[in-house]
């Protein structure tokens, strides 16, 4: 069993994450006010949270999903 695209998507995702951080950064060089800081706090910073803890998540779970058909694989030869 293949879980590539677990891991792939994750890729994907993290990617995003990167260009949205770093867009967010460029636009706080010129954007510096009230509504600028509200948006971070109340948009951008819970959302990048939330996806570190998925990326997280995704990570484990490959980990368990590698050992788990490792260890199919190991019953069925032996």
């Amino acid at each position: 069993m293949k879980h590539g695209g677990l891991t792939d998507g994750a890729g994907q995702l993290k990617m995003a994450a990167d260009k949205l951080n770093e867009a967010w950064e460029a636009a706080r060089i010129d954007w510096n006010d009230v509504v600028s800081r509200s948006l971070e706090e109340e948009q951008l910073l819970p959302l990048l949270d939330q996806l570190r803890a998925t990326l997280d998540a995704i990570s484990r779970t490959s980990q368990l999903l590698t050992t788990a058909c490792r260890e199919c694989d190991d019953e069925r030869a032996g």
